[in-house]
């Protein structure tokens, strides 16, 4: 059963994992939601109000900015903090899409990672030490969900979210939600090692229709 965090459970001096993720978390720390399946069998999450480790990337393609990004990320995780502590790795590692405004400009990307749930609290984690890594608080809501496997390339990513929006156009229960401005998110849940049974997602906010 998913569980929703109250704010009583951010106030903790050091937060327990109170949500019991699916098995694509690979019992690593995962963020909470709850989940239902529309009529048309579209799957739709909705996402507590958590801290996440970011980057901003400008790049042309997902794999790029993946890579950047994991560096910076991975090392803030490493003991590039103010308290030189290693931090435990989470899933998933999230790519926030804004496509750019024209055919030559690049995309932005805001990569990030879950942050452990011992420091989901109102002190949060450590800061991170290089200047293109911030702490935030996600305010993520809703979202339509398509998930599928592979080692996902641009086309793979691109293609999915198409099929999503062609899928939450035909639902009755949800709508596209206008406000985020054709940006969506692709969630990677498994390290580059895993050869097998690899869970790949891609999330397109909605509302109720």
């Amino acid at each position: 059963m998913k569980l929703a965090i109250t704010a009583a459970a951010l106030s903790l001096a050091a937060a327990e994992n109170p949500f019991d993720a699916p098995k694509f978390c690979h019992d690593l720390d995962c963020p909470s939601f709850t989940t239902r399946t529309t009529a048309s069998d579209l799957e739709v999450r909705t996402y507590d109000t958590l801290k996440w480790a970011s980057t901003d990337v400008e790049a042309d393609s997902v794999t790029d900015a993946g890579g950047i990004a994991f560096g910076r990320l991975f090392g803030y995780l490493s003991g590039a903090n103010t308290e030189s502590k290693k931090i435990d790795m989470t899933s998933p590692v999230l790519n926030y899409i804004q496509p750019g405004s024209g055919p030559n400009c690049n995309n932005t990307f805001t990569v990030s990672f879950f942050v452990p749930w011992e420091y989901q609290t109102e002190e949060g984690p450590p800061a991170p030490t290089a200047e293109d890594v911030y702490i935030e608080t996600k305010e993520l809501g809703e979202f339509a969900v398509s998930s599928y496997g592979g080692f996902a390339k641009d086309d793979d990513v691109i293609q999915a979210a198409e099929a999503l929006t062609e899928d939450i156009e035909d639902d009755k229960e949800v709508d596209y939600d206008e406000s985020k401005g054709g940006s969506y998110i692709f969630a990677a849940y498994d390290s580059p090692y895993t050869l097998m049974n690899r869970h790949n997602e891609d999330w397109i906010g909605v509302t109720d229709a």
